[in-house]
């Protein structure tokens, strides 16, 4: 647990690097420019900002669309690491915990991988070491013959113990990888969630923004399962336990309405409800869950903001630069894929986390 003989940390003197480097995001201003430049420009346009050191390094090897893409992943792995880097004590294994995230999801991307066949070079490319596995770890897991070598690694060095009929069922030609990464998903909020022992208004703040965004996750299960006629029994095994506003047993009520335009009217009951409410009706026209979403993505990031702000000197401005690091990445890749498949700039910047 979280501070028990342990020291504290270095907050104010982290608090500040941190706000240093949040000073080199991107501006507002520079995301229209992004949008009216081809792949090429948008390219320079990284290697005069922070990105510089990835674009330069990949640049002989890559261009278009595959530089940009791994020029801002390498960026945020480095980034991330930097900042575990100069954390001390308590404060280092909060972050720690946080950024575990990435380490279940390169798991899945190296599990994905195998099963799909792709190349060991193909599986590299994707990933991102941004967690507490350094990138050689993850590259000895890719070497490995077959998955349940990796299987067997993770449960010796990680502590992951895979459920039999999850690992047996991987082993039939054409085995779906979900039940896995739904599985992993829920390891990573039960170890967040279990090794953080709140004291304090800035810790319990966080936790509070944690089991938000665990609501999220199982919003974002319950209405793609729902819009899929997936039977209730089977939607109930993919949610997460720990929410805010959404514990299990209402999940599970949520989860057993009639259809989809019952749980709609069931959700205007929810605080989020007026997030999400313009997305809905825009789903029950079209069918499209995409403004949902997008929506619940922008309402996260106000949210780590606006707990950021409450306590400067707390583990809050780095989970706030965090996440804002990682939206400032999607909405580059967004970008870069959205020119790549002729995508007018309107329907991009729709796209975007601001």
């Amino acid at each position: 647990m979280f501070g028990f003989g342990r020291k504290k940390g270095n907050y104010p003197y982290a608090t500040a690097r941190v706000k240093a480097k949040k000073s080199n995001l991107l501006t507002q201003d520079n995301y229209p420019k992004l949008l009216m430049m081809d792949l090429n420009e948008i390219s320079r346009f990284m290697g005069e900002t922070q990105y510089k050191t990835e674009i330069s390094e990949l640049a002989s090897r890559y261009n278009g669309v595959n530089l940009i893409e791994l020029g801002t992943s390498r960026n945020l792995a480095r980034t991330y690491r930097e900042i575990i880097g100069f954390l001390t004590g308590e404060l280092r294994d909060i972050v720690v915990a946080y950024l575990r995230r990435w380490d279940y999801w390169n798991i899945k991307t190296i599990l994905r991988g195998k099963c799909s066949g792709a190349s060991l070079e193909d599986i590299q490319e994707e990933l991102v070491p941004a967690g507490d596995l350094s990138e050689e770890y993850l590259l000895s897991l890719v070497g490995m013959e077959d998955i349940s070598e990796i299987i067997e690694e993770l449960q010796k060095t990680q502590s992951i113990e895979f459920p039999a009929d999850i690992t047996s069922s991987l082993e039939e030609e054409g085995a779906s990888l979900a039940p896995m990464e739904d599985f992993l998903d829920k390891l990573y909020y039960t170890r967040l969630l279990a090794s953080f022992k709140p004291k304090g208004k800035p810790k319990r703040l966080f936790l509070s923004y944690i089991e938000r965004e665990i609501d999220i996750v199982n919003l974002r299960t319950l209405l793609k399962l729902k819009q899929a006629n997936i039977p209730p029994e089977r939607i109930v095994t993919f949610f997460v336990e720990g929410g805010y506003e959404l514990d299990i047993s209402e999940l599970t009520r949520l989860a057993s309405v009639e259809n989809f335009e019952a749980l709609v009217d069931e959700l205007s009951k929810l605080s989020l409800y007026d997030v999400i409410r313009e997305g809905l009706e825009i789903a029950e026209q079209t069918g499209s869950l995409s403004d949902v979403m997008l929506s619940l993505e922008k309402y996260q990031a106000r949210q780590s903001e606006k707990f950021s702000n409450l306590y400067p000197l707390s583990v809050l401005p780095i989970i706030d630069y965090i996440i804002r690091k990682n939206d400032e990445v999607n909405n580059i890749r967004i970008i870069a894929r959205g020119k790549a498949n002729g995508m007018d700039p309107d329907t991009i910047k729709k796209l975007l986390v601001m």
